[in-house]
């Protein structure tokens, strides 16, 4: 080392300060780290959430009130779809009326909200 013994001296008193803070620092994320194993045992181990697909059919399955008319019958269903690209809603709606016995028929109104509802999926 270079310098007078007191240059020295000083620079061993700042490396001893630093060292102390520094030590002082790795207590605390010591007792830190401690302190969270203790409260993640005492607090046990919680299960993994269930996946938000999961989560969706449960709460689509007990939906209240009823199922769109068009869910519910797969035939309307493929019916009605296969007409989206090439027919405006007023004329699948005059389809499904020749096609369908009265109580299987939807309305202009069922099949948009059916239309938006398979859309945003």
């Amino acid at each position: 080392m270079s310098g007078s013994r007191y240059e020295q001296l000083k620079a061993a008193r700042r490396s001893k300060e630093w060292l102390a803070r520094a030590e002082a620092e790795i207590n605390g994320l010591i007792s830190d780290l401690e302190t969270d194993v203790k409260g993640g045992v005492q607090g046990g181990i919680k299960a993994p959430p269930k996946p938000a697909d999961v989560l969706a059919e449960h709460r689509r399955a007990h939906r209240m009130g009823r199922p769109a008319k068009i869910a519910v019958d797969s035939e309307r269903q493929a019916f009605v779809a296969a007409r989206f690209d090439t027919l405006t809603f007023e004329q699948i709606a005059r389809e499904v009326a020749d096609n369908f016995p009265p109580e299987r028929r939807v309305s202009l109104s069922a099949i948009h909200r059916w239309w938006q509802k398979a859309r945003a999926v």
